[in-house]
């Protein structure tokens, strides 16, 4: 009985920690309109082989608008393109597990930038 109690309280005081510690963000899946005007340009984010995976598309409607995939961990792009016609285009997915910080950003024939959320 003596165990028991003692394990409890380790129990109690471990879950207490993590509380006031807070728990780690979550990665979200999903999908995210990055808003930039006159770019239909869409962040998609879900999980494939336990892992993250991200990429960006266009449905249509985003002739002349440049995006890609931007990781906060080494300053690098991904999945680079500016889209030429007035159809969809699909990146490849790009993984964003474990130590990446990744956002969809992209940019209109006008210059102006937006990204999406970080995941």
């Amino acid at each position: 009985m003596k165990n028991i109690r003692r394990y409890a309280a380790i129990a109690g005081f471990a879950s207490a920690a993590v509380l006031a510690f807070g728990t780690p963000a979550q990665a979200a899946q999903g999908t995210w309109k990055v808003d930039i005007p006159g770019c239909k340009i869409y962040e998609q984010v879900e999980v494939q082989s336990s892992h993250d995976h991200m990429r960006w598309y266009t449905k249509g409607g985003s002739k002349g608008c440049e995006a890609w995939i931007f990781d906060q961990k080494d300053q690098s792009t991904k999945a680079r393109h500016v889209v030429d016609g007035t159809g969809s285009y699909y990146s490849g997915w790009v993984y964003d597990g474990p130590g990446h910080q990744m956002q969809v950003c992209g940019r209109n024939g006008e210059g102006q930038m937006a990204c999406g959320r970080i995941n």
